[in-house]
């Protein structure tokens, strides 16, 4: 996404401008992705990640630099994960379940924060619309505060796809995980296999830039589309009340 605006041709104060936007779309979307993970592991009785200073908005207990760095450059990348405990969670009979609703914290808090912003950015637009002049430096203000949110749905809606994708160490491989049984998970094969997967990302990343078929983009697309299009919709019926 950097290189993208590197190589967007916009003036220096623009990719400052939009530098900045993306900054702060990426952090809250990590940031909220991990806390989540972090407050409902607690909430389940696990006080592991309270321990460790997870349990925060904070962006520099989140952020992971390789995952950071990645997004940055190529389009994806991850948070720092959040530890904990399985054998502490003590909320409910079944620990698969709790175990489920660990994994699935952050791809949730992702869809929250995506549509909470999508209707942040719709509403702000809405009230600007013929009644803030578009000339005047609180239109510029005030379009900034939109974009920004506008950004940080796109940002939290592509973590939430590329965290459900089956790879490990991703959130949506873990949740399927929960579903095999005891003893498969227990062979030298499958923990071979946990050991080495998570290089097939960075193997589909230099695919796709060898082929220029980026397959990790397609697969996030489709996974995200019917996320968006909730999402859009509530959007939709906002604008129509304002209208």
């Amino acid at each position: 996404m950097l290189v993208t605006l590197l190589r967007s041709g916009l003036g220096p104060k623009e990719i400052l401008f939009y530098g900045i936007i993306m900054l702060f779309a990426l952090t809250l979307s990590f940031s909220f992705h991990e806390f989540m993970h972090a407050f409902v592991a607690d909430r389940l009785g696990d006080p592991t990640p309270r321990n460790m200073g997870r349990l925060t908005l904070n962006p520099l207990a989140h952020l992971d630099v390789v995952g950071t760095i990645l997004l940055l450059t190529a389009g994806f990348g991850w948070g720092k994960p959040v530890m904990y405990n399985p054998s502490r969670l003590n909320k409910f009979r079944s620990s698969r379940l709790m175990n489920i609703m660990v994994h699935l914290a952050g791809v949730t808090g992702n869809f929250i924060l995506a549509l909470l912003s999508g209707i942040i950015s719709t509403v702000i637009t809405c009230l600007m619309a013929g009644r803030v002049d578009p000339e005047s430096n609180a239109y510029i203000a005030i379009s900034a505060i939109a974009l920004a949110f506008s950004y940080t749905m796109d940002f939290s809606l592509m973590l939430l796809a590329f965290n459900l994708l089956p790879i490990p160490p991703l959130d949506g491989f873990h949740v399927l995980e929960e579903l095999l049984p005891y003893r498969l998970k227990m062979t030298e094969g499958y923990r071979k296999f946990e050991m080495f997967a998570p290089y097939g990302i960075l193997v589909l990343f230099v695919l796709s830039y060898a082929t220029g078929i980026s397959i990790l983009s397609e697969a996030i697309k489709w996974i995200r589309m019917p996320f968006a299009i909730v999402i859009n919709m509530v959007c939709g019926l906002i604008e129509q009340l304002f209208t």
